[in-house]
């Protein structure tokens, strides 16, 4: 398998997914649940310069527009890409969407005033490249807002990988809270504050174990 085959085998199969995807998502079902943990998480006073890594369709997005942030979201699935640009012009908010690998984000460093990470460590064959480009994009003193859960509790909501391409991602059973935060301070964030316990109960089917972190860009 050469070093190009993980990528693109997960984003041939996210985009083959991406028409349906929600349907079946937790953000669609708990969108309120999820805006309530999301603004608490951002600690914004105003608009701001919103980043979303990973997109998908969406989620974390969508939410932040909504919220009356300038946001600008990146996803490496064509597919995720036109499913979010069709929920945007749906909702009625603003919001841009590109397809880009995270490690090739065209924007700016420092053009940031918050990055979100929701859900996207555990498909990557690299994942602290995705916290390293968040720390590039954020100015001092921004914000990222990073969220995802230990998905062997239910590795039923997780993928349909081939062995060969799961082998080659090091979070793909999920990573818990104290991981997370080991792998923020390595990173180069500090000020680490957790938000899922805004939550009233686990958002995903089976109480997966979830965290919703921030963590600010010295």
């Amino acid at each position: 398998m050469s070093q190009a085959d993980p990528q693109a085998a997960v984003t041939a199969y996210w985009s083959a997914r991406a028409p349906l995807f929600d349907g079946v998502a937790s953000h669609v079902a708990q969108r309120d649940l999820w805006r309530t943990v999301l603004e608490a998480a951002f600690e914004a006073d105003g608009p701001r310069n919103v980043v979303d890594l990973g997109s998908g369709t969406g989620a974390c997005a969508l939410i932040a527009a909504g919220l009356g942030h300038r946001v600008r979201g990146y996803d490496a699935s064509p597919g995720m890409v036109a499913a979010a640009h069709a929920a945007a012009k749906a909702a009625g908010v603003e919001a841009s969407f590109e397809t880009a690998l995270i490690g090739d984000i065209p924007a700016e460093d420092s053009s940031a005033d918050i990055v979100t990470l929701r859900n996207v460590l555990w498909t990557l064959e690299q994942p602290m490249q995705a916290l390293q480009t968040a720390h590039r994009l954020l100015r001092p003193g921004g914000r990222l807002v990073v969220s995802d859960a230990l998905w062997s509790v239910a590795p039923h909501y997780r993928s349909t990988y081939a062995p060969e391409l799961v082998a080659r991602l090091p979070l793909h059973d999920g990573i818990t809270e104290p991981a997370m935060r080991l792998m923020l301070e390595a990173a180069g964030f500090s000020t680490v504050r957790a938000w899922q316990q805004l939550f009233p109960a686990s958002p995903y089917p089976g109480d997966v174990p979830l965290f919703v972190l921030s963590a600010g860009r010295g």
